[in-house]
Formats: C-alpha cells, structure tokens, sequence
C-alpha cells in the first residue's frame, strides 16, 4: 500500500473514533445498604442539527459501541436502558434526574478550544441519573429490624 493511502487511512480512522457517539451504563455503590447509583449516558454527532452522523448505540444486543446515521440520542432509549437494568436486578428507581446538552460549537478533543461552525456540525448528550433500591426490603428502610 503506498504511504500516502495509509497515512490517509489512519488519519480517517482517528477521525471516526473522535467522531462517534458513546453510551454508557455505570453504577457505583451506596453507603445504604441495598442502594445503588445508576448513570446512563448516550452522545452523538449530527449534521445541520438534525441528521444523525454518529452515535452510542443504545440497543441492549448492541455489537458495536456506534451506530451511523441512527438517532440513539433520545430520552426514550437513554431511559428503556435505565429502567431495563434496574428490572433485571430487581430494583426500584428513586431520585431520578436528567441532564440534557446540545452544543453547536465543535470542539477539537483533547485541545478543549471550540471551533465556530454553528449547525454544520452539532453535539447532542443525555444523561440520566437515579438511585436503584432493591425491591427485597434490604435497603434499611424503617420496618428493617
């Protein structure tokens, strides 16, 4: 292969790994007995605000971390994960928050300047936040001995 084809090569996936989209499920546990916090989040990249480029991947079978051109950004498939997960540990949901962000200001990642190229290129994220009781009674609640 010649040298400038792997050097553009390369330079277009660098470029795909910045531009995808990323969603992530983590917990971390609680001082309470029987409680958990749960943060789900999904980011993506959208062409003139509206057409999807590159986002997480919001399925639960989901076998890679991206998708193109499919709209994954949204609270109904940020919060199906959420709510799935605290279903199949046998919890219930208390607390819940979310957090929405778009910018229309592209950031170069790891330099933290923006670029101005408003609505060429936009960024969409949801994060949505709660507290997992398990359903059992062991989450020190008052009738607990």
């Amino acid at each position: 292969m010649p040298k400038r084809s792997a050097y553009v090569l390369a330079l277009a996936a660098c470029a795909a790994h910045f531009a995808t989209g990323c969603f992530s499920l983590e917990r971390a546990p609680m001082e309470c007995p029987g409680r958990e916090h749960l943060l789900a989040s999904n980011y993506g990249w959208y062409l003139f605000n509206s057409i999807p480029l590159a986002c997480g991947n919001a399925s639960e079978d989901a076998w890679t971390p991206w998708v193109f051109f499919r709209d994954d950004v949204t609270m109904d498939k940020v919060q199906s994960r959420f709510t799935g997960y605290a279903n199949e540990n046998g919890c219930d949901i208390e607390d819940m928050t979310y957090k929405n962000k778009e910018s229309v200001m592209f950031e170069v990642p790891s330099l933290n300047f923006p670029l101005p190229v408003p609505y060429l290129l936009t960024y969409r994220e949801i994060q949505l936040s709660g507290v997992m009781v398990r359903q059992d009674g062991d989450a020190g609640s008052e009738d607990a001995p």
